[in-house]
């Protein structure tokens, strides 16, 4: 397995939008993953009924600009296992921006299939250049803090 390079603030911005995302739902928990896993299981009554994924957006502030999803195709995979292994169809990603997240269940992604990652490599990474999707129509729903 290649480095971690999730930072503390990361992890922060994780659990903030993941808390956006249940808010309203006192009947909900999250559970954080280990770190090679997806980010979150989200409970109700002790049975795991939903799991989230959660990038963070540095780069642009707001939900409401311009800003094209892009994710690893092999975290859409890492998710498409709670889909089809696990047998649950609340399987969702969300984009953590300054103003709060949009999300999707990975059922409902479109777009693209491309090479691509961070523009030069960090020392240590064994997935910086890697398939990547790049979003092209998917409806996102829109929560702020």
């Amino acid at each position: 397995m290649g480095k971690r390079f999730e930072r503390p603030e990361d992890i922060a911005r994780e659990r903030k939008a993941a808390d956006l995302f249940i808010s309203g739902r006192a009947d909900l928990t999250l559970r954080k993953l280990s770190p090679h896993e997806i980010d979150f299981a989200i409970s109700k009554g002790g049975n795991d009924v939903a799991y989230l994924e959660v990038k963070g957006v540095k780069k642009v502030s707001s939900v409401y600009d311009e800003h094209t999803p892009i994710v690893a195709i092999k975290k859409l995979t890492a998710l498409q296992q709670y889909v089809n292994v696990k047998k649950c169809d609340h399987v969702y990603i969300a984009w953590a921006y300054a103003d709060g997240i949009k999300y999707a269940n990975i059922k409902n992604l479109k777009g693209t299939i491309s090479w691509g990652g961070q523009r030069v490599p960090r020392a240590g990474s064994t997935n910086d250049h890697e398939l990547m999707f790049i979003d092209n129509g998917t409806e996102f729903k829109i929560l702020n803090y």
